[in-house]
C-alpha cells in the first residue's frame, strides 16, 4: 500500500529547515507600482443660441471646475480656422489631473445642479480625452 509521504518529513529530510508547526511562507510578491495617472482634457464644442443665459452657467461652474482640480486652457481668445467650416462653434478645453478627476466633476451634485442653467442655451458636444504618456527618456549616450 502506497501512502503519501508527509510534506514536513520530506522537507526536513531535504534539510529545508521547516518547523513542524508551520511550513515556511514564500516571500510576498511585490507588485509593480501603478503608473501615475495622466492628465485629461475635456473638449467641448458649443453652438450657443442664448449667450446671456449661457453666461450665467459659465459664472456658476468656474469655481466648481477649480474645486475639482480643473483649469481652463482654452475658453476665449483668438481663433484661426485652418481647415473645415467651423461656423460659430465655440471650443472650450479644460485640463484635469486625471480622467477620474474630470468624471468626479462631471458627476458631482454641484455640477449636475449648475448644468441645468445651460439647458436651452445651445447644442453641446463634450468628450474626455486622456493625454499621451510622456516621451521616453533618451538613452544615455555615454
Amino acid at each position: 500500500m502506497n501512502r503519501p509521504f508527509p510534506a514536513l518529513v520530506l522537507a526536513a529530510w531535504l534539510g529545508l529547515g521547516v518547523s513542524a508547526t508551520r511550513a515556511a511562507e514564500p516571500p510576498p510578491i511585490e507588485s509593480a507600482p501603478e503608473p501615475p495617472a495622466r492628465p485629461a482634457l475635456m473638449l467641448i464644442e458649443a453652438d450657443i443660441t442664448d449667450m446671456d443665459r449661457f453666461r450665467e452657467y459659465t459664472v456658476a461652474i468656474i469655481p466648481i471646475v477649480q474645486r475639482f482640480g480643473g483649469r481652463y486652457v482654452v475658453m476665449r481668445g483668438a481663433r484661426d480656422d485652418l481647415e473645415g467650416d467651423w461656423g460659430a462653434t465655440r471650443i472650450v478645453i479644460s485640463e484635469w489631473p486625471s480622467m477620474q478627476a474630470a468624471r468626479d466633476f462631471w458627476n458631482s451634485p454641484e455640477y449636475r445642479q449648475a448644468v441645468t442653467l445651460r439647458e436651452g442655451t445651445g447644442t453641446f458636444r463634450v468628450t474626455l480625452l486622456e493625454t499621451a504618456p510622456p516621451p521616453e527618456a533618451p538613452a544615455d549616450s555615454r
